[in-house]
């Protein structure tokens, strides 16, 4: 019996100083290329008040009166992600900080460049999980990698369906 609790305290053991040693702080850079000229990507990717209409996991957004920060509120998890626009150059470079209480602080960095006809954009975002639930709970359920990837499939979308919505006037 003795023998078992020993196993059970060296996997205890391991699980906690994996914890501690897992990196807080992570960053993921993506490129991502758009079949589209870079005014409609950086339109729809600055369109912040919109985005409720075409992201899928954004369930409402309340814009500052500044219009450089607001507030998005995710479907699931339930969460309000506060964002600040820190430097803007159009249409090729935006920096945002973000962050949700006691959950993530981090940075975004999206530069857009034309290239062949289309538009190529290096999304980088860097996010800091604030304590060893949020680090275990990013371990478990999030890929930063397929969360970029995803808002870009979700934006060249809505850059299309604006594409055609303009083409029909």
């Amino acid at each position: 019996m003795s023998l078992m609790w020993a196993a059970v305290a060296v996997v205890a053991g391991l699980v906690i100083v994996t914890l501690i040693l897992m990196p807080a702080t992570i960053r993921t850079t993506v490129e991502i290329r758009f079949d589209a000229p870079i005014r409609a990507v950086w339109e729809v990717y600055t369109d912040f008040e919109s985005q409720p209409n075409w992201r899928s996991d954004v369930a409402k957004v309340e814009m500052a009166s500044n219009k450089r920060e607001w507030v998005e509120e995710l479907k699931t998890p339930s969460m309000r992600i506060r964002f600040r626009i820190l430097e803007e150059t159009p249409p090729n470079r935006l920096v945002m900080e973000a962050g949700a209480d006691r959950i993530f602080q981090g940075r975004y960095v999206a530069e857009l460049r034309q290239e062949n006809g289309g538009t190529v954009g290096a999304f980088t975002e860097e996010a800091t999980a604030l304590g060893i639930v949020p680090k275990v709970m990013r371990w478990l359920f999030f890929n930063q990698r397929k969360f970029i990837e995803e808002y870009a499939r979700e934006a060249k979308a809505e850059i299309k369906r604006r594409e055609a919505k303009a083409d029909h006037r």
